[in-house]
């Protein structure tokens, strides 16, 4: 993890500190229903401000739970987790500056004595599996919450501003748990463990290029493997800890053992974390790119060496590969698109274009001024949204505006930057050049056979 260094200058930080301690100051003496009802009506102001942030909450539940609910019910559900998100960040505020006596007022707790059991009888430490849902705060102190007497940690990532950051530790400490940094924190969270100690981990959350490849909701992703990494060094137990508002200015804690006839690995260990998620998903966090694709080798998974089940793929990612009209540019770009075809990893590839383009399979042949309609229906035919478009034409037949719920990566080939494309071959080589396309391929991530 790398230390805060905020480009922005000293006396902007020390005013978003001031901003910050000002705005949480007038909630203090709030009640907390009325500052739920506050959090709920910025929500609600939030989902009719940012529509790409909206279409972005919209992607995600639709790719999580759109093989049970109608498109109108993820549309609700997407603005049910701004509300209810809105609402638990303004929660989240006011129950900082609480005590741990007075923050139990507004929880609910279920299964904390089997946390307790487990401490009581083992030497062996406890794992939280946490994920990004409900009130914060209460994840950030929930051993303090259920064994106060026992020692307890947690990853923490450093805030950019030293203020915010210093104000954090504090508090976060003041409840006596220890803050351990992702850089340092495995060699600090492995004896804890193994001295009877409690650690939270958010389990979540992408894992980049260097986690583990696992499906979550059935999509392929990166994952993170130190919750399965410090329970085979340490012999710790795993809870999965869910935190979602029943009421106004209110929280249940649900808290599940990892079941003794499951493997303790990353795959089970995110199939249970769904779970937690399931019990409330308007309280999860979905406002960043989960199922981040990578514009940088953009049709390269850096992941598939890692071994994965294919029944476990029920939502594969999703690409659209579109030809040109121009008969010759397209005889150039077949062979390139049906490498991508063949090299497709755990993806379902489908292809349209107006020129026939045998020998490349599942292409549908339609006139050009119907190119921008029919990508919008296969979009949308489907509740598992596409990932990635990869245009095999000139700049020109690419359609200016499309009616797709998400901004998803289009890759092309074009000179120069442009709004059409979030990732393009920068090159004046003539489109009806078969190296040309392979070319592209390569700046793609795919190299040629």
């Amino acid at each position: 993890m790398s230390r805060f260094r905020s480009k922005r200058p000293t006396f902007l930080l020390l005013l978003e500190y001031g901003i910050y301690r000002c705005f949480e100051s007038s909630f203090q003496y709030l009640p907390p229903r009325w500052v739920d009802a506050i959090g709920r009506l910025l929500g609600h102001i939030a989902h009719d401000l940012m529509p790409r942030r909206r279409a972005i909450v919209e992607r995600n539940c639709m790719i999580a739970w759109g093989d049970s609910l109608s498109r109108d019910e993820v549309k609700a559900l997407t603005k049910e987790v701004f509300l209810r998100n809105g609402a638990n960040l303004l929660g989240a505020t006011r129950c900082m500056i609480m005590p741990d006596h007075k923050l139990h007022r507004h929880l609910s707790i279920e299964g904390a004595e089997l946390v307790r059991n487990h401490l009581q009888h083992s030497s062996s430490g406890v794992i939280f599996a946490l994920c990004h849902m409900g009130n914060w705060e209460i994840l950030a102190r929930i051993a303090s919450l259920i064994a106060p007497n026992v020692p307890s940690a947690a990853f923490y990532r450093p805030l950019n501003n030293p203020w915010m950051n210093r104000m954090t530790k504090r508090r976060r400490q003041r409840s006596g748990m220890k803050l351990f940094s992702n850089k340092e924190g495995f060699s600090q969270a492995v004896p804890l463990l193994r001295e009877g100690g409690m650690l939270g981990i958010l389990a979540d959350q992408h894992a980049g290029r260097t986690g583990t490849r696992a499906t979550f909701f059935g999509r392929p992703t990166a994952c993170s493997p130190l919750a399965e990494v410090l329970h085979r060094r340490t012999g710790a137990a795993m809870f999965y800890v869910a935190v979602f508002r029943d009421a106004p200015a209110h929280w249940h804690i649900k808290i599940s053992p990892h079941s003794v006839d499951a493997p303790m690995d990353t795959p089970h260990l995110m199939a249970n974390i769904e779970k937690s998620l399931s019990l409330s998903p308007a309280d999860g966090f979905w406002f960043h790119d989960r199922w981040k694709q990578y514009k940088r080798a953009l049709l390269k998974d850096p992941h598939s060496r890692d071994g994965l089940d294919p029944l476990a793929i029920t939502k594969p990612r999703r690409w659209l590969l579109v030809g040109s009209s121009n008969s010759q540019i397209q005889a150039a770009a077949t062979a390139a698109m049906q490498h991508v075809i063949d090299h497709a990893d755990d993806a379902q590839v489908d292809v349209i274009s107006t020129a026939p383009i045998n020998p490349v399979r599942g292409a549908w042949h339609l006139r050009a001024e119907n190119v921008a309609m029919q990508i919008n229906e296969i979009a949308n035919q489907s509740l598992n949204p596409l990932d990635i478009i990869v245009y095999f034409c000139a700049l020109e037949e690419i359609p200016a505006n499309l009616d797709i719920s998400y901004a998803f990566l289009t890759a092309g080939i074009s000179p120069s930057k442009n709004r059409k494309l979030n990732v393009h071959l920068p090159t004046n080589d003539s489109l009806t050049n078969e190296p040309t396309w392979w070319k592209f391929l390569a700046h793609l991530g795919l190299k040629k056979p």
